[in-house]
């Protein structure tokens, strides 16, 4: 009677075990290689470029000398960027000084709040205390959608066969995600300016930080004299179409001829994409060039918005570019900021 009361018991036992995983998914630890890849621009200068699907979402970077560390945007999660801070500790054993937020939008300034809680410095553009903690909610859903969208996935992860692979691993990401996601606490910068430049030195280096108008009409980008680098932001895309939400093309063009007649030969760390050259800053112009042209031909023609969208195909010349989901929403995005009704 013993006996068959035990094996009950166990049989209860593993059945509670299984029921309880279920409902407790604890996915995949996040790795720093799934969510981005360290790249050396220069001596001491480096770009951490997001991967696909990964925590980090859109690039950051780092500069560093033998006296401090300047960290340039802060990723879309915690996590991303205190992977970030462990492979700095790898390259130098200088402290970091400094964070830049090139710009207000979740990617980049998702992981603030690490720095924040290490009492680092984080500089700005002034129009990030008014837009870190209220624009950015866009793109941060709120804690019972986020919620809602974790139960669906782990419902789905758990009717997934264990062999369909790719299929669990896309969905462990989306939960990873969604719990990086809900960790956020919208941090705002501590140090800002609005114009002229904020030069930082680091050591014998010096940095110089200056803002140029177009993508956010609030970004700020680094240039680092002694290795001729630029870290862009979001102000520079590389073979990847861009979020123009809130950009005013008519500025972001004239303000990529400066940055090209300025920088002529200097290396770009972009906000997405790889590492750049002027060339390729200048096939992003272009993009938005010829994005503004054929917009504006089919107002002039008489096309309303929907059939803008509807008849305005990306040009060949981008058909590579990452992002492609951007296509339709930039034709949008330029129709409206054309005729001025954006944003109302």
């Amino acid at each position: 009677m013993r006996t068959t009361f035990v094996t009950v018991l166990l049989i209860l036992t593993s059945l509670c075990l299984v029921t309880t995983a279920k409902f407790h998914i604890q996915p995949t630890p996040p790795k720093a290689e799934d969510d981005f890849t360290l790249v050396k621009v220069a001596d001491g200068i480096y770009a951490a470029i997001a991967k696909p699907g990964g925590l980090a979402s859109g690039n950051a970077g780092f500069i560093a000398s033998d006296e401090g560390v300047i960290v340039f945007d802060t990723f879309y999660t915690p996590t991303a960027i205190k992977e970030l801070i462990t492979a700095i500790g790898e390259q130098t054993k200088a402290p970091i000084k400094y964070a830049v937020n090139s710009h207000y939008h979740l990617d980049h300034t998702g992981g603030n709040q690490v720095f924040a809680a290490m009492k680092v410095p984080i500089i700005g553009h002034a129009k990030l205390l008014e837009w870190e903690t209220t624009k950015n909610k866009r793109f941060l859903p709120d804690a019972a959608e986020l919620a809602r969208r974790r139960a669906d996935a782990v419902k789905q992860l758990n009717e997934t066969p264990a062999d369909a692979t790719d299929k669990r691993t896309q969905l462990e990401r989306q939960i990873r995600r969604l719990d990086e996601l809900a960790s956020i606490t919208l941090t705002n910068p501590t140090e800002t300016f609005s114009s002229g430049t904020r030069k930082l030195k680091i050591g014998k280096r010096e940095v110089i930080l200056f803002t140029l108008p177009g993508h956010t009409g609030g970004d700020v980008l680094a240039y680092v004299p002694d290795a001729n680098v630029v870290f862009t932001g979001d102000m520079s895309w590389r073979k990847t179409l861009p979020n123009l939400v809130d950009a005013t093309v008519n500025d972001w063009i004239p303000s990529l001829d400066k940055l090209l007649k300025d920088y002529p030969t200097a290396k770009f760390v972009p906000g997405h994409g790889e590492v750049a050259t002027a060339d390729d800053v200048r096939e992003f112009r272009n993009y938005l060039e010829n994005l503004h042209t054929r917009v504006q031909k089919a107002i002039a023609d008489g096309l309303t918005l929907d059939q803008a969208k509807q008849q305005l195909t990306l040009p060949e010349q981008y058909s590579s570019f990452a992002f492609k989901n951007f296509a339709v929403p930039n034709i949008e995005d330029m129709y409206k900021e054309l005729q001025g009704t954006k944003g109302k």
